[in-house]
């Protein structure tokens, strides 16, 4: 077994011991004593992942259905659905991104969604591919994937989307848009308008696996989380998944302790927040 298998191994093995066996004592077994927590809803540190285990471990449907795992160097994301989590009305949609040191999680990124209906196309924010492939192709994907962020997301160049994205491959599983190149581009167009997230200037980190890419963006926006996998064939992205909505049944967001991106408040501007998008590529 790699080491990457193992660090991802053990971050699924952390999880299913917490919401699935409900073993509050996990976190003591998989967290580092100088564990970092940048999820807005969690407090911060091993103690507050405790109170969360803790909670979890009360609810008698406390479940978790892990779909996807990526692994790049200490960093693992996971792709989930939570079940009977206390924090919101029913089974909500996840990202987790985890880094690792000397084998305990020491820092943790999360952005949530409640899960909802297919959308448009009748996909869901879980299914598709789920098999890294053209390892290979690595830096070429993340070369596209950034180019496309910079180009179509952040400055807003909807005349140039289909320099990135293949429509005849397109296929988009975020709940409130359908597959096709038309409808992504008065998604974004529309989120734009209204001063979301598309108005960040600065990739804030990546997070690289072959074939899948994951990117944190930060957003003017604080209740707006998104959430999107892409996949693509002849070098062009072909697939989005995800949840690029608000989660309001999570409630608003408190002010976290520390940056939420794991940068200095100094580069954050007034009410930024994560936003974290995942690409698969062909």
């Amino acid at each position: 077994m790699t080491t990457s298998d193992t660090l991802g191994a053990t971050a699924r093995q952390a999880m299913i011991d917490i919401f699935r066996k409900r073993d509050a004592t996990a976190v003591g077994r998989y967290f580092g004593a100088s564990f970092i927590q940048h999820d807005p809803t969690l407090a911060d540190g091993v103690a507050g992942m405790t109170s969360i285990a803790t909670e979890i471990a009360s609810s008698p449907t406390a479940d978790i259905t892990i779909y996807r795992t990526l692994v790049d160097g200490n960093f693992v994301l996971l792709h989930s659905k939570y079940q009977g989590d206390g924090r919101y009305r029913g089974p909500a949609i996840s990202f987790d991104l985890f880094r690792f040191d000397g084998g305990k999680i020491v820092e943790h990124w999360g952005g949530q969604e409640p899960e909802a209906p297919p959308n448009l196309s009748g996909r869901t924010q879980v299914d598709g591919p789920t098999v890294v492939l053209d390892r290979e192709k690595t830096e070429a994907n993340r070369t596209l994937v950034r180019a496309y962020r910079q180009t179509v997301m952040v400055d807003l160049r909807f005349d140039r989307i289909q320099e990135f994205i293949e429509e005849s491959h397109y296929a988009q599983h975020a709940s409130k848009i359908g597959d096709g190149i038309a409808r992504l581009r008065d998604r974004i167009a529309s989120v734009a308008k209204e001063g979301g997230s598309c108005t960040s200037r600065h990739a804030a980190s990546w997070l690289r696996v072959t074939s899948f890419l994951c990117s944190r963006r930060r957003s003017p926006d604080r209740t707006h989380r998104a959430l999107r996998p892409v996949s693509g064939r002849e070098r062009k992205n072909s697939r989005t998944l995800g949840c690029p909505d608000a989660n309001p049944a999570a409630g608003p967001a408190e002010k976290p302790k520390r940056p939420i991106l794991g940068v200095p408040k100094s580069r954050l501007g007034a009410q930024e927040d994560q936003v974290a998008t995942q690409f698969r590529i062909n």
